[in-house]
Parts: structure tokens; sequence; C-alpha cells
């Protein structure tokens, strides 16, 4: 008997506190049959994005260098545009003195103003072609008296030599290096050319503007190059090399200068073209002006015989 009540109290109080644990978390809520509850979702824990990695700046193109502007050959002339001034450096690099040629070269001496005279004299007296224009249409008192005597100078000094003394000046002379190469084509044999003119000058101011040599009154000389950049663009259908021209005038110049400074005057740097396309040996000479007399002109024809005789070489091996 005590055994059975012990139980019942055990009994008793287990019921007891199993009440108090449902009185504590209140009433549950009963479970649908077969409903099997889901453990709870876990919230992700987000990827970080990837640090992007740090685009390098662009490499910046190094700067070009800029080119050097080329120095000019030549500028115009400021008082003259048909004028220019060539460039010093140029110039000074001109250095050769002696033009070896082919066999023994044939020279061509021509005209393309063939009128041209000097100032008369007593002793030397024209008809000129006009009033004031001293010139004349006699050959035997125009320059192309003088181109006969340099003809017979040079070939003393062992040349072959061509004078035409054809008179190209008229119909017009603006025309007339178009009709004074046709008379250069005549003669393709011809390697040296020389366009024998004289040049104007003020009478009363130059009279006396010579240089006395073996005690004889000679008429000062100059060169005329053209470059063949013309007046306007394609004035001109061929260009030419006018730097070798240059270079042959200028070691005549200085061959005239050692006979006496004052002997050869500047070459003279032109927009024209002159023929001189037809050759690298192609020289315009002025020999004196209007204001000298023939026989001032006369005296130098010698002594330019002789500068060109040292310069133009004969290579005897081509």
């Amino acid at each position: 008997m005590k055994r059975v009540l012990a139980l019942l109290a055990l009994m008793l109080l287990l019921t007891g506190c199993g009440g108090k644990q449902n009185m504590a978390e209140g009433p549950q809520a009963p479970l649908a049959a077969g409903i099997v509850t889901a453990a709870p979702t876990k919230t992700p824990v987000p990827t970080a994005e990837p640090t992007p990695a740090p685009t390098a700046a662009p490499t910046q193109e190094p700067t070009p260098t800029a080119e050097p502007t080329p120095t000019p050959l030549f500028v115009p002339k400021a008082e003259d545009s048909n004028d220019l001034i060539i460039n010093e450096d140029l110039y000074e690099s001109f250095t050769e003195t002696e033009f070896p040629l082919p066999g023994a070269p044939v020279v061509l001496i021509y005209h393309t103003h063939a009128e041209e005279a000097y100032r008369q004299t007593r002793k030397y007296a024209y008809e000129e072609t006009g009033k004031d224009t001293f010139k004349t249409l006699d050959k035997k008192k125009s320059v192309a008296a003088l181109g006969e005597l340099l003809k017979q100078e040079l070939e003393k000094r062992g040349f072959t030599v061509i004078h035409d003394d054809t008179d190209v000046e008229p119909p017009e002379i603006k025309s007339a290096y178009a009709r004074s190469l046709e008379v250069m084509e005549k003669y393709p044999e011809a390697v040296v050319y020389i366009d024998l003119h004289r040049n104007t000058a003020s009478v009363k101011a130059k009279k006396n503007d010579v240089v006395t040599v073996d005690g004889k009154r000679c008429a000062r000389m100059f060169f005329v190059v053209g470059t063949g950049i013309g007046t306007y663009e394609g004035e001109y259908d061929t260009h030419h090399d006018w730097q070798r021209n240059y270079a042959l005038a200028k070691a005549v110049t200085e061959q005239l200068r050692a006979v006496d400074p004052r002997f050869a005057l500047d070459i003279r740097l032109k927009v024209g073209r002159y023929n001189q396309h037809v050759s690298p040996y192609c020289l315009l000479v002025e020999v004196g002006h209007n204001a000298n007399t023939f026989e001032d002109a006369k005296n130098s024809i010698p002594y330019l015989a002789d500068a060109l005789a040292a310069t133009l070489i004969f290579d005897t091996e081509g």
C-alpha cells in the first residue's frame, strides 16, 4: 500500500512540473498532420564585388620634334622682285674653280639682244634704231662685233667656237628669248653657251665706270643667272639646276677679280630662266653698259677669254 501511494505522489509531482513548463512557454499551436516545418532560411552573405584593377592612364604620344624650317636658297630684293639675293651659306659652298669639259668643247656665242651698242664717240658712230636707244642694226658696231672678238680670243686659247650673230629682237623684244633658244638648238654639238650683252646705265653718271688694266680703260662685267622660278607659277615648263650655272659664273667672276677686284660686279640672280636650262655651262655676260665706249668694252674681251680658259678645262680623257 505504501508503495502505491509513493508512486501516485511521484506521478502527481511529475504532472505539476509539465504544467509549469507549458504555462511558461505559452500555448502551442498544434501542428498540422504531415507538415514538416522547414528550417529557417539563412540570408546569403553577399559576394563582394571584385575590386577592379586600376586602369592605367593612356600613354601620351611624345610630341614630334618640329622639323627645322629650311633656310631659303634666296630671297627677293626689296626694290626689285625680279632680282634675288642668294643665301650666303649657299654662295660660300660654291668653291669649284675649274670645270672639266669632255674633249675639245664647242662654244656657242650668240646674242639675245644683238642690237645693243655703246656710247657714241667721234670714232664710233652709228644709226640708232630709235632715239636714245643705244641700239643699232649695224653688227660691226653692236655687241655682235664683240661676240666676233671673243670668238677669236677663245680660238687662240684652243676652243672650237661658233658665233651666231642672228638678230632675234624683232618683232618684239619680250619674246626674244624664245627665238634665241631656237638659235641654241641649231647647234647640238655645243657644250658651252655664251649669251653676250651690254647693260644699261646712266650715261652722265657712268662715263668713267671702268677699271684700268695694263694702262687701258676696260669696261666692267657681270654675269646674270636665272633660277627659272618665273614671275608666276607655271611660267616655265622645264626647270634646271641653276646652281651649276651659278657656280660656273662665280668661278669666272673670281678669275676676273684676280686681275682687278673691281673688274667684275656681283652676279645678278634673277627669277627668269634665260635659256640656261639647256646646259650647266650657260653664261649670260654683260660686258659694260651704254655709258661705256665700244673701245672700253673691246679692251675687256681678252681678259674675259683668259678667265673662261682658266675655268673651263679640257678633259682630254673624256
